[in-house]
């Protein structure tokens, strides 16, 4: 410390002198990003092939646009073309076994899960799984969203009857 109280800079360097300047007018940020997805063709965001339109823009994501997922990914010798493809998607996500074993640490963790259907709860706890299995642990309140394909393929695995989902609900305060 400098005599008047102030830390002293020492050799000449000072805090964030060496951080690269952005311009904010210049940079496109995600959101901005997302929210035409509604209105583009899929093909112009989807970069695995899988994806299909979402009722929601913040459920237009491709699973090769998201670093948790694709560092699933990038951890085999040959990365897939798209996370449904992925070796681990079946047995970790998509198994009945494995997620009868995850409804059971479910409800012990946070009691009774009280969705009517097999199918109702099978669909959730794929998700849990796929979340846990790229992400590991949020915490309460924490939410991401789930890749298009992904989704999708869950879906197609564990059906509501009548076609009625409800896609991605952001955190309640």
């Amino acid at each position: 410390m400098a005599e008047s109280g102030r830390p002293a800079v020492l050799y000449g360097i000072q805090p964030y002198m060496f951080e690269p300047e952005s311009d904010p007018d210049d940079e496109e940020t995600p959101a901005e990003e997302t929210q035409m997805r509604m209105e583009q063709d899929v093909s112009e965001w989807c970069l695995c092939g899988k994806c299909e339109k979402m009722a929601t823009e913040p459920e237009n994501i491709c699973c090769r646009e998201i670093e948790q997922v694709t560092r699933r990914m990038q951890q085999l010798e040959v990365t897939p073309s798209c996370m449904v493809d992925h070796p681990g998607m079946d047995p970790v996500c998509l198994n009945v076994f494995s997620l009868q074993n995850a409804f059971n640490i479910y409800r012990a963790d946070y009691g009774p899960l009280r969705l009517r259907g097999v199918q109702h709860r099978y669909r959730f706890l794929a998700y849990r799984s796929f979340v846990s299995w790229c992400w590991g642990f949020l915490g309460r309140k924490v939410r991401v969203v789930i890749p298009s394909c992904v989704v999708l393929r869950i879906r197609r695995e564990f059906p509501d009857a009548q076609g009625s989902y409800v896609g991605f609900r952001p955190p309640i305060d």
